[in-house]
């Protein structure tokens, strides 16, 4: 018992002693999503969608505020793909992956009928001066959503907010930015299956 006790606490103190700032540094987090929040009860929409994310984006690494004067960097295109894939399952009868966002030909014999074309804005910060995770994120979605012509249909856009103190972080330094995932693709399943325009 006493033993375990020990290792219990060892852990503890390693946990914590890895979120002390380090000064000046870049630490690596993740913003990757709990897909099994992502269901929806709403009807489908009887449509298929194109999903179009580039090579550059999904490439794209991303540095903000994290505390005591440190930074954070994560991939948010490459992270949240897999969520924003799974809301579009949820809402559309189909889903299917493009390779250009605009190509009609190619959209038309894939019987794609909208374009969701996602653009991400992200920002964190932390009310510590001692421990670099942060302590608040937010996940912002700006999608635009066309015909296969490139007409626009509509907008959506959608802010997730996550927090954490240190008190839950020091088990996963990452827990601020997941939380801000899991609001941000919820309020998009949201947006995207009451939105009139897309049900028309």
């Amino acid at each position: 018992m006493m033993f375990e006790r020990t290792r219990r606490l060892l852990a503890g103190l390693a946990l914590a002693a890895g979120a002390v700032v380090l000064g000046g540094c870049a630490h690596p987090i993740t913003l990757a999503p709990d897909l099994a929040k992502v269901t929806s009860t709403s009807p489908k929409i009887a449509k298929t969608a194109g999903f179009y994310i580039s090579a550059e984006d999904k490439a794209r690494e991303v540095t903000t505020p994290g505390g005591g004067g440190d930074k954070v960097s994560y991939f948010p295109y490459r992270e949240l793909e897999p969520g924003i894939y799974k809301v579009l399952s949820e809402t559309f009868a189909d889903v299917v992956r493009l390779d250009k966002p605009n190509d009609p030909a190619a959209a038309a014999a894939r019987s794609v009928n909208i374009v969701i074309t996602p653009k991400i804005n992200t920002t964190s910060a932390s009310d510590s001066a001692f421990t670099w995770p942060p302590t608040e994120f937010t996940v912002e979605f700006d999608v635009a959503v066309t015909d296969v012509q490139g007409r626009p249909v509509t907008n959506i856009k959608v802010l997730g907010q996550g927090k954490a103190p240190f008190s839950e972080f020091k088990a996963d330094f990452s827990l601020s930015a997941k939380r801000a995932s899991d609001d941000a693709l919820a309020k998009l399943l949201k947006a995207l299956s009451d939105s009139p325009e897309l049900r028309k």
